[in-house]
């Protein structure tokens, strides 16, 4: 058996438990198209060999890609993620809510974030729970945040709502705004520890710091194992994105 058949049946299976064993897990079909792009290079796979140039340029192509995704891959995972220090606002970055709960990867944050102001001895640090409401979302990711948290039993007026942001850049710009008018400080002057989860954070710097962001350190959730390769694989073409942008 040819890897690239086995490549195609991996993928096809992880496609599989990701869209109809997890409820969909966003990016999913990626794998069910790199399974059939596996698949058609091993039915094609003797003709594409009798073509030099083709199969050169294939394998060349192939080389490239990975050389770039495993560089990505290597900053993704060797940023600082796991900071103790105490801070002044604690930001932390919305995900899926299903319903009028907190989905897996929201839930972890926010248990994170209740173990980080547990280890600093109940630090007075306010809390910003940041993310608006998606479009097959019941409310606001923030409102779901602050329900989890108080229900967890931190004070409710320790925690403020930015309920208006749809993607990242936009969780640290409203939180920015949200931070000063509660602070009276610039932004630029305050420790900020930022929650997310691990494969997230290298992007959210990037963002922060754009936008103002000097002290800003991160306290992450880790990926569940299974959820590994699409999460990580989908922050690969986030990053590359972010950078293309950057760039034009």
């Amino acid at each position: 058996m040819s890897i690239s058949l086995i490549l195609a049946i991996v993928f096809y299976i992880y496609f599989i438990v990701l869209f109809f064993l997890m409820n969909g897990v966003a990016f999913s079909g990626f794998f069910f198209i790199l399974g059939s792009i596996c698949l058609i290079y091993h039915l094609s796979r003797n003709k594409i060999k009798k073509c030099r140039g083709l199969d050169m340029f294939i394998k060349g192509f192939i080389v490239i890609i990975i050389s770039i995704f495993i560089i990505v891959e290597s900053m993704i995972i060797s940023f600082p993620k796991n900071n103790i220090e105490n801070c002044d606002y604690v930001i932390v970055l919305g995900a899926r809510v299903i319903g009028n709960e907190v989905g897996l990867t929201l839930k972890g944050r926010l248990d994170k974030t209740l173990e980080y102001i547990e280890k600093n001895n109940n630090s007075n640090c306010k809390v910003i729970v940041s993310g608006g409401k998606g479009d097959d979302e019941n409310i606001s990711e923030a409102e779901a945040m602050k329900r989890y948290l108080v229900k967890k039993g931190l004070n409710s007026n320790r925690i403020i709502k930015e309920d208006k942001s749809v993607n990242t850049n936009e969780n640290f710009k409203f939180s920015k705004e949200k931070i000063e008018k509660d602070s009276k400080k610039e932004i630029s002057n305050l420790n900020i520890k930022v929650v997310t989860t691990d494969f997230h954070a290298f992007r959210s710097s990037k963002y922060a710091k754009n936008i103002g962001y000097r002290k800003l350190n991160f306290y992450t959730e880790k990926t569940k194992w299974y959820l590994v390769p699409v999460l990580y694989v989908r922050e690969f073409f986030a990053i590359i994105k972010m950078f293309i942008i950057n760039f034009i």
